[in-house]
């Protein structure tokens, strides 16, 4: 079985807040990607998870083959919501 890179895209929410946060993840496709992120986050403390996006990033050159064992990788920090002020003018 031939393993992908995916970052996968989350809402959630910690106790500071709602945010949105991204796990790179390694998987045989999209939808186990997404199972093994929601797993990395509610670990990390984080519910109310929703699945916001899951995609493949563009292979970069001389990329190192994935391996054969699906993981995490890593995160992103996480973006609160409130962070994202559209209405500062008011």
């Amino acid at each position: 079985m031939a393993l992908k890179g995916f970052n996968v895209m989350l809402q959630a929410e910690d106790a500071v807040g709602e945010c949105f946060v991204s796990y790179g993840v390694i998987a045989a496709d999209a939808d186990a990607a997404a199972r093994l992120a929601e797993g990395a986050a509610q670990s990390e403390g984080f519910w109310s998870l929703a699945l916001e996006d899951v995609w493949e990033p563009e292979p970069e050159e001389g990329d190192d083959p994935l391996g054969d064992i699906p993981e995490v990788l890593g995160r992103t920090e996480p973006t609160y919501l409130d962070e994202d002020d559209y209405d500062e003018g008011d």
